[in-house]
Parts: structure tokens; C-alpha cells; sequence
């Protein structure tokens, strides 16, 4: 009896499971939803992407994001326009960084193997999503967000923004 009892239990458990992760996935439809599927704030710049409520703003010129255990650290970050941005994989598996609406820019898997760096500089605002196709879907998995504001913008009128967070790189490591 208790055997039936634990595989009846352990059935509603998975079973419940499941549904839990069929929930809404379409973030409204937009093409802007993140790993939490969070709820996102105004759009930037009119673009009608909208802005993810966790961004991190990176201060630095370069900006560090780091490509490691498939994810993106930070997965939703902000710079103003004009600043590089550099991607490092810092993980033991290669990856990629696609452009969703496919933007000129981005890295392949032949030249971001772990080690390796990419950067690009971003000079017009708007709201730039990515993801690596490995590990990764446009809008689920191993994805990012980058919003680049005009320069001068005050990130602390983002409500979003958290200056200082940390980036989740070690920026004394060489790029390859």
C-alpha cells in the first residue's frame, strides 16, 4: 500500500511538474521574453522592444558579459551608445551570439570556443536581444538583452537598472 501511495504521489508531483512548465511562454507575444519570463517595463527609444525589468547597467567602456554554464552574465544589461561591448567565453563548452533580429553583428562558434573573445560597438540606442543557438532559443534558454541608451541617460530613470550590480566577470583574465 505504501509503495502505491509513493508511485501515486510521485506521478502528481511530475504531472504537476509538467504543467508548471507549459505555463505562457509567449511574453505577450513580442519576442521579448527572458529566462524568468518577467514582466518588462516601457520600450526604449520607440523601438517597440521592450525593456527587461532586471537590467544591469554596465559602466565601463569596454563592458563585460560573459558567456559561461549557459547563460549570459549579465543576461539583461544597459550601456549608453558608443560603448563596446565584450563578450567572453569563460565556460569549458563553446557557444555563439546571435542577434534575434539579425543586426550585422554577433559571433559564430568557430571563433568563440572557451577562452575566446568577441566585441562590438554599439552606437545606435534601442533594445538588442541575443541568444547562443547551442544552448538556446531566440526567446528561452541561453539568452540576452542588451539596451543601449542615449549617452547621458540617467540609469536610475530606467526603474529596472541596478548600477553596480556585479558583472559576473574576471576582467584581470586576457581575451583570446
Amino acid at each position: 500500500m505504501a509503495r502505491r501511495f509513493a508511485l501515486v504521489l510521485a506521478g502528481v508531483v511530475l504531472g504537476a511538474g509538467g504543467l508548471v512548465a507549459c505555463g505562457d511562454d509567449d511574453g505577450g507575444g513580442d519576442g521579448t521574453t527572458n529566462a524568468d519570463n518577467a514582466e518588462t517595463e516601457d520600450t526604449a527609444d520607440g523601438g517597440g522592444e521592450e525593456v527587461p525589468e532586471d537590467v544591469v547597467v554596465l559602466d565601463t567602456d569596454p563592458s563585460a558579459i560573459t558567456a559561461l554554464d549557459n547563460t549570459f552574465r549579465p543576461e539583461n544589461a544597459q550601456v549608453p551608445a558608443g560603448t563596446e561591448v565584450v563578450w567572453t567565453n569563460r565556460g569549458r563548452t563553446e557557444h555563439n551570439v546571435l542577434s534575434v533580429e539579425g543586426e550585422d553583428w554577433g559571433v559564430e562558434v568557430e571563433d568563440f570556443q572557451p577562452g575566446a573573445s568577441y566585441s562590438h560597438t554599439f552606437e545606435e540606442p534601442g533594445v538588442y536581444r541575443y541568444y547562443c543557438s547551442l544552448h538556446g532559443t531566440e526567446d528561452a534558454g541561453m539568452i540576452g538583452t542588451l539596451v543601449v541608451t542615449e549617452p547621458g541617460t540617467d540609469p536610475d530613470a530606467d526603474g529596472g537598472a541596478q548600477p553596480g550590480a556585479d558583472q559576473g566577470t574576471d576582467q584581470g583574465e586576457g581575451a583570446g
